[in-house]
């Protein structure tokens, strides 16, 4: 959106670069299909990907694993921050022993938000870790009982989904491709029970001391009943006794006194049985909460090291063709928009190239926008990557051997004369045919060797690259950059007005 702003949007700016490159494409113009091309390559998709994402998952025994949903998350914080506010509005008390009802209550709110989200964070590590152990435990298991077993685990580190390399031990046993996939996987490849064992002092720490601190905040509010009730009975020493009222016997008093603090500590004991149980009954239900949390953690974490990549690749789709189809709709969104976003750029540059730009060629390039759209730019930049760079020869003297002068025979002695025998007639060698030419083999004629170069230079101009090797493109492309610029309607006349005068 900020490309369009009028004066402060980008193309306000880029409009006025009028520099062209050799393929007459405005430097301004490649500048926009580039912060595009980023968003286009990342819904690219292929049947190959959306194959091996699906086998990924089976090798690695993630199939059937979802992550949790965000409103999984909140639910389970908000179970959990509601189990923890109770005991930290009491933990508070003891906190900021000195402070207001206000100042504790904030207090509190802030120490259950902190126990809750170390809480959930905690019981989802531990849930994982147990999911990665039970993984290590099979793979270990059908490692004791491969009879051609090596002496150790050693997982293959070039397996890999994006790396295109996920078929490469397709013909090894299951435990290796599971073995080969395994995140966090120690040296030995053995088990680990760090984050469970952490997590389960901590929830054992929150729960006892919970249940403890609310115990005795219960024996306190005890005792100070007890306390209270005694003093009542023992009166006031300001109390004026009524000389001429009767009083009951002493044996009697002591009988009712003795009996209602009976009953008031039976009230108080059983009233604390109720408290303790209570409080036993919340931290069993504080336990089962995070006990939850960890079987969620279990059935919500991926073993594999690129289980998530390969599960975005998949969870939406039933089918490949719904997985090229979804991403084909997506290029095509971020098509549209680039394009829109060309377009309002080539418009603008049209108009400065009218105002300020003196080259013909250049309003020339910029009125004749059609053929360069984002599509376009993106084939012409996959042409690019494909082209094989041409090899400069470096032009060197032929290398001449230096002439040996031919070893000089010592002098023979002269032969003695010897009866020569009668001459023989000269035995003409045999006719030899001459050689024949190999006739080498005739290749088929292809639809590409009847077009012409003018004819590969019009399929270029028209977009048309079917049955058109790399070769014959860019030297179609070089053809036409080095194609003369047509004569304006300016220079034109400016011609004709020359041969008038010279006439």
């Amino acid at each position: 959106m900020y490309y369009r702003l009028p004066l402060i949007g980008k193309n306000a700016r880029l409009s006025k670069r009028l520099g062209l490159d050799d393929q007459r494409w405005f430097n301004s113009e490649r500048e926009v299909c580039n912060s595009f091309l980023p968003f286009y390559d990342q819904y690219n998709a292929d049947e190959y990907h959306y194959e091996q994402s699906s086998r990924y998952l089976n090798k690695v025994g993630d199939t059937g694993i979802s992550p949790m949903k965000w409103y999984t998350w909140l639910g389970l914080s908000i179970m959990v921050l509601i189990e923890a506010a109770g005991f930290a509005y009491v933990l508070a008390g003891f906190t900021i022993q000195d402070g207001s009802e206000s100042i504790q209550i904030q207090a509190a709110v802030g120490i259950a938000l902190l126990i809750s989200v170390l809480l959930v964070g905690f019981t989802h590590a531990m849930g994982g870790e147990l999911y990665r152990n039970q993984q290590i435990g099979k793979v270990r298991l059908h490692w004791n009982h491969d009879p051609q077993k090596p002496g150790v685990i050693a997982p293959d580190l070039n397996i890999g989904l994006k790396s295109k390399t996920n078929a490469l031990d397709d013909n090894q046993p299951s435990w290796r491709q599971m073995a080969n996939r395994l995140a966090k996987a120690n040296a030995g490849f053995t088990k680990s029970w760090t984050m469970s064992i952490v997590t389960v002092v901590f929830i054992s720490i929150v729960a006892v001391g919970a249940t403890y601190v609310r115990g005795q905040v219960l024996e306190k509010l005890a005792i100070e009943e007890i306390s209270g009730h005694e003093q009542e009975g023992m009166g006031s020493p300001f109390d004026v006794q009524d000389p001429f009222a009767e009083s009951a016997p002493a044996e009697l008093t002591a009988y009712n006194d003795e009996a209602e603090d009976k009953a008031f500590r039976d009230a108080i004991n059983a009233h604390k049985r109720g408290g303790w149980m209570t409080f036993i009954m919340l931290a069993v239900i504080f336990a089962a909460m995070q006990a939850y949390s960890i079987y969620l953690g279990f059935k919500s974490t991926f073993s594999g090291k690129e289980s998530p990549a390969a599960y975005d690749a998949t969870y939406k789709f039933s089918n490949v063709n719904a997985y090229i189809e979804y991403y084909a709709a997506q290029q095509a969104n971020v098509e549209r928009v680039a394009q829109s976003v060309l377009s309002h750029l080539q418009s603008k540059i049209a108009i400065n190239a009218q105002r300020s730009a003196g080259e013909q060629h250049v309003i020339y390039a910029a009125n004749n926008p059609s053929s360069r759209n984002f599509l376009n730019y993106y084939k012409l930049r996959a042409l690019k990557n494909a082209e094989t760079p041409e090899l400069i020869k470096t032009q060197y003297p032929e290398y001449q051997p230096a002439q040996q002068a031919a070893p000089q025979m010592a002098p023979q002695p002269a032969p003695q004369p010897m009866m020569q025998p009668a001459a023989q007639p000269a035995v003409e060698p045999a006719y030899q045919p001459a050689p024949q030419p190999v006739p080498q083999p005739e290749m088929a004629p292809t639809a590409e060797s009847f077009l012409s170069d003018v004819d590969i230079i019009n399929k270029v101009k028209n977009n048309d690259l079917d049955g058109l090797t790399d070769e014959q493109i860019v030297a179609a492309l070089k053809a036409i950059s080095n194609e003369p610029k047509p004569e304006t309607a300016e220079e034109r006349l400016a011609r004709l007005q020359k041969q008038a005068m010279t006439s």
